[in-house]
């Protein structure tokens, strides 16, 4: 039964804390440049652990630097904008890719964030070399088309050329990644074993997974979970 499978990308194929590391190493040294402020690496990792919102702010407020608007806007530029050059792959993910695709399986991406900043994290991770379709939920005409909505979902699996029940969503945040089952009869999977930055949040609309995975690998039994024709 199942033809495709479609992943998640930030806390699914890759750890997005490291992404979130790499976009503070930027801003890090625009702190020190417009600031004066030192260490600010480790002082921005300090914050976002204290709270992932309004980091930059609470930094520059802890510094009791004078700051306005347009300052937070550069230095959030600069974080979106940054090539994230020393991303890579959960270990054994390329190869969990590389069997589902010898397999005869249809791969996919499915991801919600900013256009450009989504688009620099796939040129790093080199996505598009491991799969057959990658949709950015933003480009499809702004936040309203982030998930749960299903037109990304429709899109690609009219690509594919598969019905829902063909397919299996692969994604790691309970506000969002499996809420599809509101609208059609996907298959879902999380993966639990990265502990995600969103790991803690409440399922949407109470819609659970169908499965839950501790590992990216255990997908290759989607034959045993799903079946397959």
């Amino acid at each position: 039964m199942i033809k495709a499978i479609i992943f998640d990308l930030d806390d699914t194929l890759y750890p997005e804390y490291e992404y979130v590391k790499s976009g503070f190493l930027t801003v890090s040294s625009l702190l020190k440049e417009k600031f004066g402020i030192e260490d600010g690496y480790k002082k921005l990792l300090a914050a976002f652990a204290h709270d992932t919102k309004n980091v930059f702010d609470a930094v520059l407020q802890e510094e009791n630097v004078a700051f306005d608007d347009k300052d937070i806007s550069e230095l959030v530029a600069a974080y979106r904008q940054h090539y994230p050059r020393d991303i890579r792959f959960f270990d054994g993910t390329d190869d969990v890719l590389k069997k589902l695709r010898a397999d005869g399986i249809k791969l996919g991406v499915i991801t919600d964030g900013r256009t450009d900043t989504q688009k620099l994290k796939i040129e790093a991770l080199e996505v598009e070399s491991y799969v057959d379709c990658v949709i950015i939920t933003d480009s499809l005409g702004g936040e309203q088309f982030r998930k749960p909505s299903p037109i990304a979902f429709e899109k690609m699996l009219a690509y594919f050329k598969i019905k829902p029940e063909n397919a299996v969503y692969v994604g790691d945040n309970p506000r969002k990644d499996f809420a599809i089952k509101q609208y059609m009869p996907i298959n879902t999977v999380r993966l639990i074993k990265h502990e995600g930055l969103y790991r803690d949040r409440e399922y949407k609309f109470g819609i659970k997974p169908d499965i839950i995975i501790e590992d990216i690998g255990e997908i290759l039994n989607y034959e045993r979970f799903f079946g397959r024709d």
